[in-house]
């Protein structure tokens, strides 16, 4: 052990008497040593040493123990035990009892002797009290950030974190979290010691390793948009996780073999795969076709007229594919033998059943481990005479010349072989087969012959817009949010699936602002932008920061808090972004219908969303629209920037919205006669 220095002069205990051990010096009676309000220095043996019921601190922790123990075998006892003597020759711990117990354990487990001379300050017993108070008042314990800063500079001075670990009793695991936190950019440290940012925060952005990198993304969330989530997300926004089922499918060993970038987070459990995040998604997925194709080639042996392969769990685009049924072949003279046998036994069995059940006494003592016994044996002639049978199934030869296979993930990340598949266009159409408008995936555009109104840039940005005030117009109406995602529910559950109905991606899959973005001009001036904002706002701030707690909170919220996060939750689900012009009414419209929804309140169509992405003739017509004035004379000559000008100003008031954000009427789906009643 590396001791203190020790003092000039030092008592020692043996069994109940204290000798001195220094020279008996004229100036030794004159030290602070010696004057008892302030203690005696003496060397007592660890077993001689008790916790005095004069200690104040009467509530003992067991967490850290481990870690004092370490420490102080490895440092030495850096701060003395104050002590009284007791009458029996023993000496009680007035303060300091956490660092006897540390001590205690390391002479349990071998690591001292039990009569191990321990550094204590002798008081009177009248000082007793006082001393323990004072001692552990006012105490506070060392800011994590020196921890993390003083690991940091063991390492770079030569110990490694298996050395730095062994000597403070600690983990290598917590050894590296500690450096991790320590080697962000300084200012984050100086706002953590000024309890201006929380831990989960300083553990999100070490997931960036370069500090300056750090700093940019810190200075460019909103202030009051920095937390853990956010920082996260925008990390790996772009990244994949290990827990992912395309990572599970390909394997984190295969991703890194192949070259693949990895980022873990230290703070997560190690167990933990959503905790490490595949930098190139789009090598996971090029890795993930290649081994889907190889099993693509093992089921073309088969015989199959075509094999498909997708990446993607959601079989809603295979809907209209018919399906073969597998072919019984007659079975061999020898196989009808076995199964008639199979099935004599299989029904010898089911009578047996039956008739204890209907025979047997409920109330005898081995009723139950009789009627266990005969369910057992059931169950194995069932499935004998099954795997018989199976062997008589097969695909024949017309069956495979005109059907084909889908190999797939599932959400699982496992393989699933679909065989049988017969393509629409291959078998005979039934009526909802043959039109695109019972499809759920369908959407009713414009023949492809016709030349589009509008650009299909311009149809996203203006539907882009549409979606935004449709979200902002659902957190606002909790009642239609609820109606809107139990239709989707119904529709999945009951496959009531229409033209344009999944418009509530109730996956969830989130429309974020980013997608508004990049979608919408000018999106983030737009009403809609400013509510969706405040709402984000306001529930990342009432709800917890952590998932385990999530669910908890939820529990205890009033019914009406619950409706307003479904509300906001839906709405943040919609997505109705389009690239092309719609020539029928469809759920969207259902919603902004029910909604009350008039684009106008949401949008104006100012050069920058519009009109500057137009011709001139659609420029003026929309002023046309909008005033009732042909502007054609007027702004004859003037260049498209002075045009632009001129129709904005024409339009300033109006209300005017272009066609695909007008409202499209949904049928109440009455009869006529009754609809006009």
């Amino acid at each position: 052990m590396t001791a203190i220095a020790k003092p000039r002069k030092k008592n020692v205990v043996s069994g109940a008497s204290i000798t001195s051990t220094a020279p008996n010096k004229p100036e030794a009676q004159t030290t602070s040593a010696e004057d008892p309000a302030s203690g005696r220095d003496m060397l007592v043996p660890l077993d001689k040493l008790a916790i005095s019921p004069s200690n104040v601190r009467k509530v003992h922790h067991e967490e850290g123990l481990i870690e004092l123990a370490a420490l102080i075998e490895s440092q030495g006892l850096l701060q003395r035990l104050s002590i009284v003597a007791d009458t029996d020759g023993r000496f009680d711990v007035v303060a300091g009892g956490r660092r006897l117990r540390a001590m205690q354990m390391l002479a349990a487990t071998g690591h001292w002797p039990k009569d191990q001379p321990i550094e204590c300050k002798l008081y009177a017993q009248g000082q007793a009290v006082q001393v323990s108070l004072a001692e552990n008042s006012g105490r506070q314990g060392m800011h994590p950030a020196d921890q993390m800063e003083a690991f940091r500079r063991l390492v770079e001075d030569g110990l490694s974190v298996a050395q730095v670990a062994g000597r403070f009793g600690v983990s290598p695991l917590t050894v590296e979290r500690r450096l991790k936190l320590a080697r962000l950019a300084p200012r984050f440290i100086d706002l953590y010691r000024a309890d201006e940012i929380e831990p989960d925060q300083l553990q999100a952005l070490a997931l960036i390793d370069d500090p300056a990198a750090q700093e940019a993304l810190w200075d460019g969330l909103s202030p009051y948009d920095r937390s853990a989530w956010r920082i996260r997300n925008a990390v790996t926004e772009k990244a994949c996780s290990a827990d992912s089922r395309l990572a599970r499918f390909v394997g984190l060993d295969t991703y890194e073999a192949e070259g693949g970038s990895v980022r873990r987070d230290l703070f997560s459990s190690p167990e933990d795969l959503s905790g490490v995040y595949l930098d190139n998604p789009t090598m996971l997925q090029t890795l993930a076709m290649d081994k889907l194709r190889g099993v693509e080639m093992i089921v073309k042996e088969e015989g199959w007229s075509w094999v498909a392969c997708s990446l993607e769990a959601d079989t809603s685009a295979w809907r209209r594919h018919g399906r073969e049924r597998q072919s019984e072949r007659e079975p061999t003279p020898e196989e009808a033998e076995s199964i008639e046998r199979l099935a004599a036994e299989q029904r010898k069995h089911a009578e047996a059943y039956d008739r204890h059940q209907d025979e047997g006494d409920p109330d005898a003592d081995d009723y139950e481990l009789i009627e266990q016994q005969l369910c057992e044996a059931l169950d194995l002639a069932d499935e004998s005479l099954m795997a018989a049978r199976a062997v008589l199934q097969h695909w024949a030869p017309a069956q495979l010349a005109r059907a084909g296979a889908l190999v797939r993930l599932d959400h699982r990340g496992e393989i699933v072989i679909e065989r049988g598949l017969v393509r629409p266009e291959d078998g005979k159409a039934t009526p909802r087969e043959a039109g695109d408008a019972t499809r759920p995936d369908a959407e009713a555009v414009e023949p492809a012959s016709t030349r589009a109104e509008f650009s299909e840039k311009l149809m996203r940005d203006l539907t882009a817009h549409r979606t935004a005030a449709l979200q902002a117009a659902l957190l606002q109406n909790p009642q239609v949010a609820l109606a809107a995602l139990v239709h989707r529910m119904s529709e999945t559950v009951f496959s009531l699936y229409g033209s344009g109905d999944d418009i509530v991606k109730v996956a969830v899959r989130v429309t974020s602002d980013g997608t508004f973005a990049e979608e919408a001009s000018e999106y983030g001036d737009s009403p809609a932008a400013t509510l969706l904002g405040e709402a984000e706002t306001m529930w990342g701030d009432r709800l917890p920061g952590n998932p385990e707690a999530l669910f908890r909170w939820l529990l205890a919220q009033p019914q009406e808090t619950l409706l307003d996060l479904l509300a906001y939750c839906t709405a943040r689900s919609v997505n109705a972004i389009a690239a092309r012009t719609r020539t029928t009414a469809n759920h969207s419209d259902a919603l902004a219908q029910a909604l009350g929804v008039d684009m106008a309140d949401w949008w104006v169509p100012t050069a920058g969303r519009y009109l500057g992405h137009v011709s001139k003739t659609k420029a003026l017509e929309a002023v046309r629209e909008a005033t009732g004035v042909d502007a054609t004379q007027a702004t004859a000559g003037m260049k498209k920037p002075d045009l632009v000008s001129y129709c904005a100003a024409k339009l300033e008031g109006t209300r005017w919205v272009p066609a695909p954000l007008r409202p499209c009427l949904v049928s109440s789906g009455l009869p006529e006669a009754e609809a006009d009643d």
